[in-house]
């Protein structure tokens, strides 16, 4: 572009692979063989391969690896095979909203907890025997129902394989039961 010459791409067989110097546009396919990565960086950071089975995005170098759409009110989107054959969304970074929409179950391992608050002031837990709700930061911890006319129930195990309500916040006639 300034009528001197640079090299845009370097085929040399001694290095085993090609090496573009300039950009790259790609408006067809890009074929590599099982095995073979496309990197790149000039330290071959980002890397992505297919090793006939499965199939990788890395980043191996410095620096994060951002997932990003720059497209105004849009999301990005994770997709995987629903059990039926065909796809679904499981994980949605929805950019109309700002909010993160979960679509299918999430499991959390024994003993890995669900934080919540800028300090973890809250935590769900289960550590493969017990199941524990922890406030850990300031203030109270409130639970609380605003549906009209409905109740808080606390349930238990009655002893017989069944679950009884043995504490129940009645909200429409303004009373504690206790069973």
């Amino acid at each position: 572009g300034s009528g001197g010459v640079t090299d845009y791409l370097t085929l040399d067989g001694g290095l085993g692979y090609m090496v573009a110097q300039k950009g790259v546009k790609h408006e067809g396919f890009l074929w590599l063989t099982d095995s073979k990565y496309l990197y790149v960086g000039s330290g071959n950071d980002l890397r992505i391969h297919h090793d006939g089975s499965d199939s990788y995005i890395s980043q191996e170098g410095a620096g994060s690896l951002i997932i990003r759409t720059t497209t105004n009110d849009e999301d990005v989107i994770f997709q995987c095979d629903d059990g039926s054959g065909g796809n679904t969304a499981y994980l949605t970074l929805d950019g109309s909203t700002s909010r993160i929409e979960v679509t299918k179950n999430m499991r959390f391992a024994d003993s890995v907890s669900l934080l919540l608050g800028g300090s973890s002031d809250l935590q769900l837990l289960h550590d493969g025997s017990n199941s524990y709700i922890n406030a850990g930061g300031v203030g109270d911890l409130y639970i609380k129902q605003n549906n009209n006319d409905k109740d808080i129930i606390f349930q238990s195990d009655d002893g017989s394989g069944g679950t009884t309500a043995y504490l129940t916040l009645d909200g429409s006639a303004g009373t504690v039961e206790v069973a």
